[in-house]
């Protein structure tokens, strides 16, 4: 694991040595905060009772063996609403993105499956699509003067007119270290910035499928802002950073505790309560 380790070493070092001066006297409870985490992506296979047969991940060749190990044992226990068709349980594949995260504790690091999505792919017709290019918002010029990067993880509600009815950030993950305040004010900037030009965006309602009559979808579309040396998050990449809170936002159905804002990448458009449902914990085993 020394190159995976040397890697992890870098990341942080990386987020540790941005440009924000934070408070004395606070650094330190921040600092505890930073987490490193790999996005990976694949599929998983269920049967009729809901149980996992088999899964593949894209990314494992770059996953220490060690923390292919405990997801292997941590995947193959979980439970799944069984998957059905036409009122009948039916055998299911389903795309998944799966959220890695280490975090040092001491001299070890300790390791956890941070969150999952399921289902993740659509045909055009059936969700809501991009009408033209969707303009990236304004970066912030307070978030670049101090070197501010970081993810904001949306979800909007997109009524039957292709506009965006609702937005909020569910999340808001830091490539910055600062105080508490100025996580949170960056943490503000940046989902301000995000939420704004989400409100301009349009979409194609979808024409066929379940949601062809609803009064409205939801999808999530994570923005990445990226400066500096940081970089765009890719799959199957050790990327340092600092979790922010989750908000739900309030027209959303109850989702299973097992849902992650921020297991999906960045500038994907994922519809909302769609794929399996994962009813165990994602760490049971």
């Amino acid at each position: 694991m020394n190159r995976w380790m040397g890697s992890l070493a870098v990341s942080l070092a990386l987020l540790v040595g941005t440009n924000a001066a934070p408070a004395a006297g606070s650094k330190d409870e921040v600092r505890k905060q930073i987490e490193a985490s790999m996005l990976v992506q694949g599929t998983i296979d269920i049967d009729e009772e809901g149980k996992v047969t088999g899964y593949e991940l894209k990314q494992a060749d770059v996953v220490p063996k060690a923390m292919l190990e405990i997801v292997d044992k941590r995947v193959r226990a979980w439970q799944f609403e069984p998957v059905q068709v036409d009122g009948k349980a039916v055998r299911a594949r389903s795309p998944m993105q799966m959220r890695l995260v280490t975090k040092k504790d001491g001299e070890r690091f300790l390791f956890r499956i941070g969150g999952a999505t399921f289902g993740t792919t659509y045909e055009k017709e059936e969700s809501a699509s991009p009408r033209g290019r969707l303009s990236p918002p304004r970066y912030p010029e307070v978030a670049v003067d101090a070197g501010v990067g970081g993810t904001v993880y949306l979800v909007l509600r997109i009524g039957r007119d292709g506009n965006v009815e609702e937005a909020i950030a569910e999340q808001v993950n830091l490539r910055t270290l600062g105080s508490q305040a100025e996580m949170e004010r960056f943490r503000v900037v940046l989902a301000e910035s995000a939420v704004g030009a989400a409100k301009r965006w349009r979409f194609d309602y979808p024409t066929r499928g379940e949601d062809a009559d609803a009064p409205y979808v939801s999808v999530r579309l994570p923005v990445d802002y990226v400066i500096g040396a940081q970089k765009l998050e890719k799959a199957g990449q050790w990327q340092a950073y600092v979790p922010g809170p989750r908000q739900r936002a309030s027209w959303l159905p109850p989702e299973p505790d097992s849902a992650s804002a921020d297991a999906l990448a960045a500038w994907g458009i994922y519809p909302v309560g769609k794929g399996p449902r994962l009813l165990t914990s994602l760490e049971d085993s």
